[in-house]
């Protein structure tokens, strides 16, 4: 099955309309599933950098004139290092290089948060976000009919023929998702097994993605080598 635009009806009826009409905490999640998990995006990490020698205070324009000085030296664009440089890491392991205390749940937000702004020896790249997406295909299983939805609300939209912005649709199978991604550079706001065994939720405003599942997916997910994530809810309420 190859990637198709499909008109909108009845396929998103099934999805929570707000969040707290979701599984708890899982922000869009439909209810009803064993197990829900939080998906980490891949971190990358360029050690090259000596962010013992950055100073994250910016009150003035000596500190301003630092930064650039810093960031020209070392590659840095966009508050990020070289995607060529970048090499993967875990987010405990970012933490703990940060000093960060091991009982403090690790994200991209409590990284950004503990040193009061984005590091900037910590980053992607496309080689990284490749390897995460086929890796997370091969579990959900490459060749299962899936759905792929970006939404106006959520900030992933496209744009009509008079220019305005507008939900889409497609269908294809999970490994198109590499496809998806690399022309949006993001993943999608939701994607979901047409059977709907499963459902991945990447809400805008955060960095990590949810994903509602069986626990045999579950547990595949929460053991991969490659792929970080947490267990968020214990439903006990399989889906229909």
């Amino acid at each position: 099955m190859s990637l198709t635009l499909v008109p909108i009806t009845d396929q998103l009826g099934w999805l929570p309309p707000t969040v707290s009409e979701a599984a708890p905490g899982s922000l869009g999640v439909p209810q009803g599933y064993d197990a829900y998990v939080k998906l980490f995006p891949v971190l990358g990490i360029d050690r090259s950098i000596p962010l013992a020698s950055y100073s994250f205070a910016c009150t003035s324009v000596a500190d301003l004139n630092a930064r650039v000085a810093f960031w020209n030296t070392y590659g840095i664009h966009q508050g990020g290092p070289p995607a060529e440089r970048v090499e993967r890491i875990t987010y405990r392991e970012a933490a703990a290089l940060a000093g960060m205390p091991a009982q403090v749940p690790v994200s991209w937000e409590a990284i950004c948060d503990f040193h009061g702004e984005r590091p900037p020896n910590l980053g992607s790249s496309p080689t990284l976000e490749e390897a995460f997406i086929e890796h997370l295909v091969q579990v959900l299983g490459a060749t299962t009919d899936t759905f792929f939805h970006g939404s106006v609300e959520e900030g992933n939209y496209r744009w009509d023929a008079e220019d305005m912005p507008v939900d889409w649709l497609e269908r294809g199978i999970c490994a198109d998702l590499l496809s998806v991604y690399q022309r949006d550079n993001a993943l999608p706001t939701y994607m979901f097994a047409a059977d709907h065994a499963w459902c991945l939720y990447q809400a805008e405003w955060v960095s990590w993605s949810v994903i509602g599942c069986s626990a045999p997916l579950a547990l595949a997910l929460l053991q991969h080598s490659y792929l970080e994530t947490l267990p968020l809810v214990d439903a006990k309420i399989k889906p229909s």
